[in-house]
């Protein structure tokens, strides 16, 4: 019992009160004293109490009443009952109440003293448990804290290769400048119609923004170049998607965006590359980029056409559902760009 608790004797019996407050301070415990439950109430309510020894019969209520009390208001005290009922039945009535224990009268100070060194020693152990409950708690959310502290400086530092990449890659080419971005947000608004969760959509937007990274491996000759592209350049092209893998699969947070950047320029019927997958055996990511990339690309200047209009892209769109494009994501793409067929 620490300091600052105390055991609360209640008896309307005064002899007997003085005799377990006698035994109790021989061994240094404090107590307070109360006659009735009117005045034990307002002891418990007042004053730091670590442990009640009751008598069953009290003045203004009963021992069980009381402990009622005690428990509903103040579910750590301990409560010992100190009773002439000592019957089996009684006893075993208190301890399934939630008494601690049960001294039965005349009582012997050896039992007294061992009911409360035990009651006492379980609510140290009591205490300690919570103690170590809270600090481990308290350990868990510092390192919880420090663990996000540290996720949101790699997310950070995630962001700025992102925009670094994809800076440098338009810095390359500034026929693709704000390209990456454009595919990006369209990819994100379709994978948001489409019902995807927030995690996946993330991903989605992400892939968008690096679908092209691996341009950067591709020489600026075969970018520039203001006519068709011979056999060997498109070759050349093709490789962007493989060096792009390459370089995302660096990093680990980008592995599962990586699997769709190497398929958005499969073809729905297999024709495209680089591993000619077709239909549903595309990544979900694939078939969405590839519309959305294959739409700003026409409707935005390049160096071998000028821009198509909304119409004249969405056209080739849905001429080539189901040979280059998945059916199923054509109508939700032209409803995002405002496209309405005639």
């Amino acid at each position: 019992m620490s300091f600052q608790e105390t055991i609360l004797v209640v008896d309307d019996d005064n002899y007997v009160r003085e005799s377990l407050v006698k035994i109790l301070h021989s061994v240094g415990y404090q107590t307070i004293e109360a006659a009735d439950s009117k005045t034990a109430q307002s002891i418990i309510d007042t004053e730091f109490i670590g442990l009640a020894m009751l008598d069953i019969r009290i003045p203004g209520s009963s021992g069980f009443a009381l402990m009622s009390y005690i428990q509903s208001r103040h579910p750590g005290v301990d409560v010992i009952f100190v009773t002439a009922y000592g019957d089996v039945e009684t006893a075993s009535e208190a301890i399934n109440l939630g008494a601690y224990d049960f001294i039965q009268k005349p009582f012997h100070a050896y039992n007294v003293l061992l009911a409360v060194r035990r009651a006492v020693e379980k609510r140290r152990l009591v205490s300690e448990k919570r103690n170590y409950q809270g600090n481990l708690e308290r350990k868990v959310k510092e390192q919880m804290l420090a663990m996000r502290l540290r996720n949101e400086e790699k997310l950070q530092l995630i962001n700025n290769t992102i925009n670094s990449l994809v800076q440098t890659l338009e810095a390359k080419d500034k026929y693709t400048e704000g390209h990456s971005r454009r595919v990006a947000d369209s990819a994100l608004a379709l994978s948001a119609r489409l019902g995807f969760d927030r995690r996946e959509q993330e991903e989605i937007h992400l892939a968008g923004l690096f679908h092209d990274i691996g341009k950067i491996g591709v020489k600026e000759s075969v970018l520039h170049k203001m006519g068709k592209l011979t056999p060997e350049e498109y070759e050349n092209i093709k490789t962007h998607v493989i060096i792009g893998v390459k370089i995302l699969d660096q990093i680990p947070q980008f592995k599962r965006i990586a699997k769709i950047i190497r398929h958005h320029h499969e073809f729905y019927d297999g024709s495209g590359y680089p591993d000619g997958l077709a239909g549903e055996n595309i990544p979900i990511g694939g078939r969405i980029l590839a519309i959305c990339d294959a739409y700003d690309a026409m409707t935005t200047d390049r160096p071998y056409r000028s821009k198509l209009s909304v119409e004249q892209a969405c056209a080739i769109i849905i001429r080539n559902q189901g040979r280059q494009f998945d059916s199923k994501l054509i109508e939700h793409f032209l409803r995002i760009v405002g496209y309405e067929a005639a």
